[in-house]
């Protein structure tokens, strides 16, 4: 009774503690995805939130930046391949999302060169779906469109 009382416990115990995007023993992984899951265009809304308070200019509460994501199997983004956008004007995308958890941080910059730049930062799921926050500008940069932090749900639209 003993040793399979121990057995038991020592799978829980590893399942319990398993963070890959396969899964072990029929339990699954929690918070990873795959290179696959996290490439693909994606689609951003924005709200303003605190703690900066958002200056005419901002984005409006419910706009929505679309952004293709050619991600690297180490979980970087390929920069010559990866953009956002608000309008018509694909501008520079780079940063990196966690595979084995899903964290992302991605600098959305406003052209090939500029300081202005503003930090996209949350958690992607395998399902298809972001939370997180946008700030303008990025620290250490200047703002793309006006002092402002915004909470954004995103989701992959193919």
């Amino acid at each position: 009774m003993r040793p399979t009382l121990f057995c038991v416990s020592l799978v829980l115990a590893v399942a319990a503690c398993e963070t890959s995007t396969d899964p072990f023993i029929g339990f699954d992984g929690t918070g990873g995805l795959s290179q696959t899951q996290a490439d693909g265009n994606w689609s951003f809304t924005v709200t303003p939130a605190g703690p900066l308070a958002c200056a005419g200019g901002s984005l409006a509460a419910g706009q929505v930046l679309t952004a293709q994501l050619d991600v690297f199997s180490d979980g970087t983004l390929a920069p010559a391949t990866s953009f956002w956008q608000n309008t018509t004007v694909l501008r520079p995308l780079s940063g990196a999302i966690n595979l084995g958890t899903g964290a992302t941080l991605l600098v959305m910059t406003a052209s090939s060169g500029s300081a202005s730049a503003m930090e996209l930062q949350g958690t992607m799921t395998a399902a298809g779906s972001f939370t997180g926050t946008l700030t303008d500008p990025r620290a250490g940069s200047s703002v793309v469109f006006s002092a402002c932090t915004y909470t954004t749900t995103g989701n992959k639209t193919s």
